[in-house]
């Protein structure tokens, strides 16, 4: 009796576990780096994992379902050896825009007006 209910008490952990390893990408994000001149990007990011499908298109270093560090890598400036978070982000999101033939490219379209 005890080994089931041990074997229960590990099947439920294992549920909880996986369930909150696997959650859901949040819906909405705010990418903060703001300079003097231009705000934050607020966009849609429910609407862009359903489309991509594949979490390494954007997060090409991080695993799904774990907290994405961009930072981690991108600083504020590149240091020779890796991209700086601005060139990341630009290079990333207007590539794909150009390539999908919509969304925006054009800064206004993105930052919000300080």
């Amino acid at each position: 009796m005890r080994k089931l209910a041990a074997l229960i008490a590990v099947a439920v952990a294992m549920v909880f576990f996986t369930g909150a390893v696997m959650a859901a990408p949040p819906d909405k994000m705010v990418l903060k780096g703001e300079t003097k001149t231009k705000g934050p990007v607020a966009y849609n990011h429910k609407a862009h994992a359903e489309k991509v499908k594949d979490c390494k298109t954007c997060h090409h270093k991080d695993a799904a379902g774990k907290e994405q560090g961009c930072g981690k890598c991108h600083g504020a400036k590149a240091d020779g050896k890796k991209v700086a978070m601005k060139e990341a982000f630009h290079t990333q999101c207007k590539d794909c825009h150009k390539k999908e033939g919509k969304g925006p490219m054009k800064c206004d379209e993105c930052h919000a007006k300080k």
